[in-house]
């Protein structure tokens, strides 16, 4: 019989090393396994089951597996270098095969959890999870924290699955029962099955050796386990109270799982009651319709109908779900948590595997049903299903809409700022105009509507649909209403263009309002000419700063919560002519993708509590304000490789082309 510490069998596969773990045959914490010469000849052990493992041969697939009874569930994971298949009782519940394409477009690989039933062995949950790229096991630890006691889990990494885990989610699952994932690292195939709340039933690794190529990895790994069915009763919330509404929820918490409190037997979580939701808002106005612009991602929608349902103004009646997908399977799941919350629900299949092109058909989808179903609003909101909405969400947009429906020069009004961070400070009752459709929460009216509608793309013309509505020739110079303080927060880490990197740099740092009344300010000031002259104001009275000695990468490029207004003219030649703004925006650490929020190249911005307004010089009409003595950020030249961004040079002139810079 081999020791406790060292139950464990190491099988050379191809010259890698195969560690195979049975939960149960484990007393002792292992330390640094993967590196112990002492497994090397270990090439069969004596279960405590009964049967011996027999040796492995060079291109056989590693074994471990328990009892067989009528009564018990059999789970069946192979993962080898490009592929993924999982069988319960034979039959094949997830296959995943990778091509090197799936690679370079990192369409697949990472981590994937299934959730089972325990009784039924039915699929309640599937995800897959970018692991191998910063902050892609973020969501991967939120689902399974919201996965009830009792449920299976099965877990397996296929191509790089622990290149970017992070510390918390390997200390999670070390603590929760994993006894291999101390050792995972990048190239290694791991698989685990799990009962939440109980026991390790099987888990399984192969390392990748030291030097092997991408088509080398750790492979191929099989892990098998057989483990008892439970009880209908055991998986049941018996102490639910009785009525239509607890019928219904028990009913989709025994299909669906990942819902954290929402399927709690003992604290399930209160769906927000009718005494916040009204059709009269806080200023006296009809609640304005809501559209939810959904998908196959039922975790995330749950969590925005969560939210928006719990605010002043809200109301299911006002509020409709339009979700692409496949009717007949994840959709579903939408339609089962859209029915929790009594909202209505429109689904449909956009068609088409081109992402991009999907989601454009399914905008004008989402137009087209928001004012048939309500035809007697001049306008709707329309929210993405992975925002959060503010307090005061309602009110604000009940505020600025009669600005909307007077001002034939507003495109829209957004609950987004794209350029505002949660440390720079901001005032929530701020409006401000802006050149770009931000998107992200905002207000459609039915005039804009009935104008865009006409000359959407045609069905198969390839065409991103925001970017489309802000073509110069569609969107004819109106522009849109921001917040210095944005209603929204974006919290969905995957979808077709963006990632959990994304998220991570763009998104989680954003501005949100966390007050419940705000009274917006100055409202009667955002028309075309009178914000214009509030703009000129703001310059002739503001302080101006030498862009040869400014640094906007320097923590202390301004005084902090200063009440004085700060300016910062930088070279501009014309709209095109990006590249110290890009550079500027890249030291505040504001979006640096593209040009955009801004009011005829001006940008209204807040550094630390302290307004800051960014002037595109002479590019922009605002540029016969500055003052002749003031001189001009100007980045470096970019033809000169040797400079490594974000440096600086300072000029002492400023050389420009002439351009015409009157103000209109």
């Amino acid at each position: 019989m081999v020791g406790a510490a060292y139950l464990l069998a190491i099988l050379c596969l191809t010259f890698r090393y195969s560690h195979l773990f049975v939960q149960d045959l484990i007393e002792k914490e292992d330390t640094d396994i993967r590196k112990s010469s002492n497994y090397e000849s270990l090439n069969n052990f004596t279960s405590a089951w009964g049967p011996t493992l027999p040796k492995t041969k060079k291109d056989e697939k590693p074994v471990v597996s328990g009892i067989k009874r009528d009564t018990y569930l059999n789970i069946d994971v192979s993962v080898s270098k490009w592929m993924l298949e999982v069988k319960v009782d034979m039959k094949v519940i997830l296959y995943e095969k990778m091509v090197m394409a799936d690679i370079k477009f990192m369409k697949k690989g990472g981590m994937y959890l299934l959730v089972l039933n325990p009784t039924t062995a039915t699929v309640m949950h599937f995800s897959k999870h970018r692991t191998f790229e910063r902050s892609g096991d973020r969501e991967l630890l939120r689902v399974v924290k919201g996965v009830q006691p009792g449920r299976i889990l099965v877990f397996a990494a296929l191509h790089e699955g622990f290149m970017q885990m992070s510390d918390l989610t390997v200390g999670w699952m070390r603590k929760t029962g994993s006894r291999a994932i101390f050792d995972m690292t990048m190239g290694d195939r791991w698989a685990w099955i799990w009962t939440k709340g109980g026991q390790t039933w099987a888990e399984g690794a192969v390392f990748a050796r030291d030097g092997d190529s991408l088509m080398l990895q750790g492979g191929p790994l099989r892990l098998q386990a057989n483990l008892p069915r439970s009880t209908l009763y055991e998986v049941e919330c018996s102490n639910w109270p009785n009525g239509k509404r607890w019928s219904e929820r028990k009913r989709f918490c025994n299909r669906f799982e990942g819902y954290g409190d929402l399927c709690s037997c003992k604290t399930p979580e209160l769906l927000p009651s009718n005494q916040m939701r009204n059709k009269k808002g806080e200023w006296g106005e009809s609640t304005i319709p809501t559209v939810v612009v959904a998908s196959e991602r039922p975790l995330l929608l749950h969590r925005c109908l969560r939210r928006l349902m719990s605010v002043a103004g809200s109301s299911p009646e006002r509020t409709l779900v339009v979700a692409d997908g496949d009717l007949d399977g994840r959709l579903q799941e939408v339609q089962a948590v859209v029915s929790l919350y009594g909202i209505m629900f429109e689904g449909h299949d956009a068609g088409g595997n081109n992402v991009t092109l999907r989601i454009t058909r399914h905008y004008k989808t989402v137009m087209d049903a928001a004012f048939r179903t309500f035809p007697d609003d001049p306008y709707v909101i329309l929210l993405e299903e992975d925002l959060y909405v503010a307090s005061d969400f309602f009110s604000y947009f009940a505020q600025t809409a009669p600005l909307l429906m007077s001002d034939p020069t507003l495109y829209c009004v957004s609950a987004w700022n794209d350029l505002a961070r949660d440390d720079s400070g901001g005032n929530p009752r701020l409006v401000m105009r802006s050149e770009t459709m931000a998107g992200l929460g905002w207000l459609l009216s039915k005039k804009v509507y009935q104008d865009v509608i006409t000359k959407w793309p045609a069905h198969d013309k390839f065409a991103d649909w925001d970017m489309w509505m802000r073509l110069p020739e569609i969107q004819q110079g109106r522009e849109c209403l921001v917040p210095e303080v944005s209603r929204t927060f974006h919290f969905g880490s995957k979808g077709a263009h963006l990632t959990d990197y994304f998220q991570a740099n763009f998104y989680a740092h954003a501005s949100f309002n966390t007050m419940a009344h705000v009274t917006l300010a100055d409202l009667d000031m955002l028309g075309p000419t009178s914000y214009d002259q509030h703009l000129k104001e703001l310059l002739f009275n503001g302080v101006h700063l030498d862009g040869d000695a400014t640094n906007p990468c320097s923590k202390t490029l301004l005084p902090r919560n200063s009440s004085s207004v700060y300016i910062l003219w930088i070279k501009m030649n014309e709209a095109r002519d990006e590249f110290t703004y890009m550079g500027v925006m890249s030291c505040l650490r504001l979006w640096n993708l593209d040009l955009r929020a801004h009011h005829k190249l001006l940008w209204r911005l807040r550094w630390k509590g302290t307004c800051l307004l960014v002037v595109g010089w002479p590019a922009s009409p605002f540029s016969v304000l500055k003052p002749k003595e003031v001189r001009v950020l100007m980045r470096y030249d970019p033809l000169k490789p040797e400079e490594e961004f974000p440096v600086y040079k300072y000029l002492s002139t400023n050389k420009t082309t002439s351009i015409n810079t009157s103000l209109t």
